[in-house]
């Protein structure tokens, strides 16, 4: 994967907690972010992002009234989505197969557990940006190819034809 010229980027972090936001914001000041807007939870940001397009969006799993879940499923599918296709990384301590699975379904690009380290952060945004999956609409998904590997269907009963 090649580099990434971060300094160039436009970031939305979203976090109803003031300073993980300002902690979020310092990580991405270090690695060369420098446009970076922020949001108290998935509400204002879907407010923010009518005036604001970022190349990608932090956001925390644990919010009121909005969390980051109900945010990324609002953000794919809402009729009047200001960004239906924006890379979205979650931030969570919650990175049980549980919720990593509805985050998934929800359309969320990537996870990053807390703490957050800058290398695993630059890591997330640039396998986000360099290596897109596919964008898929259903009529029950919208988001990024679910699937991280090609393998071909013929004999496998797990995957539908």
């Amino acid at each position: 994967m090649t580099d990434i010229d971060f300094g160039h980027l436009r970031a939305l972090v979203i976090d109803d907690d003031r300073l993980a936001r300002g902690f979020v914001v310092q990580i991405l000041e270090e690695i060369g972010v420098v446009d970076v807007e922020v949001a108290s939870d998935g509400e204002s940001a879907f407010r923010e992002l009518r005036s604001f397009v970022p190349d990608f969006i932090l956001s925390d799993l644990v919010m009121e009234p909005m969390d980051g879940i109900s945010f990324a499923r609002r953000l794919r599918t809402h009729p009047d989505s200001p960004n239906p296709y924006a890379p979205i990384i979650l931030l969570t301590a919650h990175a049980d197969r549980t919720t990593v699975l509805e985050a998934r379904d929800a359309g969320v690009n990537a996870f990053v557990t807390k703490p957050v380290s800058i290398n695993e952060l630059r890591r997330k945004i640039t396998l986000a940006l360099k290596d897109p999956r596919q964008f898929i609409k259903s009529e029950d998904y919208v988001g990024p190819d679910r699937r991280h590997r090609d393998l071909p269907l013929a004999g496998r009963r797990d995957r539908r034809k």
